[in-house]
């Protein structure tokens, strides 16, 4: 069981983050979903968090493939163990709020992603 205080901590360090981190965090928590047995794996998930940044954009404005590569690893370095902590935070709520309805069973991959989903959700209000 996760303490509340713990929950609206998270739900702050999310509201606090831009569109794009937002976009990371949502990307990276659904490839956790759904490769749960690789989660701990430190060098896989970098690696997911990094093609996942490479899929939420921003990036468009380079004036060559250096220039991109630059802020690409730039981003990748200033954001990887913020955003990652987020996401392993938010994994570990999604797992309890599953566990904690009983209905861990029954449940697929896209319900355990719309609870991720909800708390972005109440980050953005």
């Amino acid at each position: 069981m996760i303490p509340e205080t713990e929950r609206a901590d998270l739900r702050e360090v999310l509201a606090a983050f831009d569109d794009r981190q937002k976009k990371i965090v949502g990307g990276v928590v659904t490839v956790m979903i759904g490769n749960p047995h690789r989660v701990r794996d430190r060098e896989w998930i970098s690696e997911q968090f990094t093609h996942v940044t490479l899929l939420a954009s921003g990036f468009e404005d380079v004036s060559s493939a250096q220039d991109g590569l630059e802020q690409i690893q730039g981003y990748v370095q200033d954001n990887i163990t913020p955003i990652l902590n987020a996401c392993y935070r938010l994994f570990q709520c999604v797992a309890a709020d599953i566990a904690a309805g009983g209905a861990a069973q029954d449940m697929d991959r896209a319900d355990a992603v719309e609870v991720a989903l909800g708390y972005l959700a109440g980050a953005a209000d």
